[in-house]
């Protein structure tokens, strides 16, 4: 085999190809500790005493490529064969010891694939965040135990398991527990680790059931009944137990007026008409109702609290164009420890009962 090739003083020192000497030559350029290759006098390969450049003459790094690199498939760690990246056709696997960590595949179709631990292997998949709030992890999914811990849970207890608020927000937004067949769906509220109340379906008899750790406290049935220490209300309202109603006083230290505007929290209004020595307002009442349209089926109690409505008396009158039993403008209480109770019909009247 024979060379065409030129040497020494031709071109101070360069090796030249013999045929290509003009112009735009291919040679190898020799410097002080450094050789380049020149196909067409553009340098490619620049080899330098500790870093090699292609495509450039000034290597930052041990090797330097300023341009696109190909490989065919893999591409290793030098001394440990089992760390790697592979390439396929439209599929790239980052492997370390052997384990595949990450996958990026683009599929036949949509939808395409980033796979975190493609060999199920117990490789954990953790997001670090500045550690604030929760602290680290941000993100931690637990393999073991297929967990995911969000905000600072780094050994999530249940299937999802963060530590802050959560948030849904949207158009007819909700959350939705679907249950198995006869399951008992529900939440379960805790404080410091103790269970307080569990929210839950019982499939027995489909009523959404609010408890205490240990006690039924109340129940709504499918059909819209509301039971309070019962699972079985007869009624759209039963309470198996005692009830109690808000109490408004009417006296020297409380609503100490000649007049009174019935609230929309009040029930049973006890007023005592008095004179101050003996706690009460000094004087006689006047209680005005609220509109009868604006509370259907309300109920309200008006007492003689002070047992002196036949000095003091206590009237009752309507608002707006309301009446009371069906021509009366206002009603009166003028008998000592004498009480009246009303209900509104939903429009325009009060009906005492």
């Amino acid at each position: 085999m024979s060379y065409k090739y030129s040497t020494g003083s031709v071109r101070y020192g360069d090796i030249y190809y013999e045929d290509d000497r003009e112009g735009q030559p291919t040679y190898i350029d020799f410097g002080i500790d450094t050789i380049t290759l020149r196909p067409s006098g553009s340098q490619i390969l620049h080899a330098a005493a500790d870093a090699v450049g292609i495509g450039t003459t000034s290597p930052d790094y041990t090797l330097d490529v300023a341009g696109d690199i190909g490989v065919d498939e893999y591409i290793y760690h030098n001394g440990d064969a089992d760390t790697l990246i592979r390439f396929n056709d439209d599929k790239i696997v980052l492997k370390a010891g052997n384990k595949a960590m990450v996958t990026v595949e683009e599929k036949a179709s949509a939808p395409h694939e980033v796979t975190i631990n493609d060999g199920s292997n117990n490789i954990d998949f953790v997001v670090k965040g500045n550690g604030s709030r929760g602290g680290n992890p941000g993100i931690k999914f637990d393999a073991s135990t297929n967990k995911l811990g969000i905000n600072g849970v780094g050994t999530p207890e249940e299937s999802l398991h963060v530590d802050g608020n959560i948030k849904a927000f949207g158009d007819d937004v909700r959350i939705k527990l679907d249950g198995d067949t006869d399951s008992h769906p529900g939440l379960e509220l805790y404080e410091n680790g103790t269970r307080k109340w569990i929210i839950y379906n019982n499939y027995t008899n489909d009523n959404l059931t609010f408890k205490t750790d240990s006690d039924n406290i109340m129940s709504i049935t499918q059909t819209g009944r509301v039971g309070v220490g019962t699972q079985t209300p007869s009624t759209t309202f039963s309470v198996a137990g005692s009830l109690s109603l808000n109490v408004t006083a009417i006296d020297k230290n409380n609503n100490n007026s000649s007049t009174y505007t019935v609230a929309a929290t009040d029930y049973a209004i006890f007023a005592n008409t008095r004179p101050a020595a003996q706690n009460g307002i000094n004087s006689a009442l006047t209680i005005t109702l609220p509109l009868a349209g604006d509370y259907p089926g309300r109920i309200l109690v008006v007492k003689d609290g002070g047992g002196y409505a036949a000095t003091n008396s206590i009237t009752i009158q309507r608002a707006g164009s309301d009446m009371i039993d069906g021509s009366q403008t206002s009603i009166v209480i003028s008998n000592d420890n004498d009480a009246i109770t009303l209900m509104s019909n939903g429009g325009t009247m009060w009906f005492t009962l």
